[in-house]
């Protein structure tokens, strides 16, 4: 079973909600009427989707000077983060050294960077540069400016919207259900259910969002 088929986010800025394809161009207005007032500087929006399944996507904005490791602990702690595993960034065969600069790694406009979290039970996703500009973000190197909304998963067993995620039987739509149906399902006694959460690492090695 598939969720909805909607790729609306929602700007972290202001609230606005689109499409993944037109979030970019509001937020080329609207982040200028967020910045802090402190120096220009050379900045970069990143798109971040998810491999498999693109309706999980981010965009965030750096510091054109910024680390790769800044830009891997944003997509961690929203997105990732469950036991501390290993993770890297590549163009093709090539990983790209964690200390490189997101202006560079992401450069020239259309670059596609590969990204993964966790090499046993691995999230892949993919990078591009959709933007360039001067402005300012204060002191943090990286800032989110916008995510998809939650996607509405259906239980496996019934319409309602499912809540549960059951890691034995996840397999895109099989292993979800609602609370009722997860009190009835199989495992129910085993005490490893997830929940359902707006992450592409859903139902995997323990996280929960």
């Amino acid at each position: 079973m598939a969720p909805r088929a909607s790729s609306i986010g929602v700007c972290a800025q202001c609230g606005h909600r689109a499409t993944k394809a037109a979030m970019v161009a509001h937020l080329e207005a609207c982040v200028v009427t967020h910045d802090n007032g402190a120096p220009s500087r050379p900045l970069v929006a990143l798109r971040f989707d998810a491999v498999g399944e693109p309706r999980y996507w981010l965009v965030l904005e750096a510091r054109a000077d910024a680390k790769l490791r800044q830009i891997d602990a944003v997509l961690r702690q929203v997105w990732l983060e469950c036991c501390g595993h290993m993770s890297a960034f590549r163009v093709g065969r090539r990983q790209l050294a964690m200390s490189a600069a997101p202006a560079v790694a992401f450069a020239p406009m259309g670059t596609r960077v590969d990204y993964e979290y966790d090499f046993g039970s691995t999230t892949a996703l993919t990078g591009e540069l959709v933007g360039n500009r001067h402005g300012s973000i204060g002191a943090r190197p990286v800032r989110l400016l916008a995510r998809n909304e939650p996607l509405v998963w259906p239980c496996a067993e019934c319409p309602a919207p499912a809540t549960t995620v059951c890691p034995y039987c996840y397999d895109g739509g099989a292993g979800l259900f609602c609370d009722a149906h997860a009190a009835a399902h199989e495992h129910a006694s085993e005490e490893i259910y997830l929940p359902v959460v707006n992450s592409p690492r859903m139902g995997v090695c323990g996280y929960a969002g």
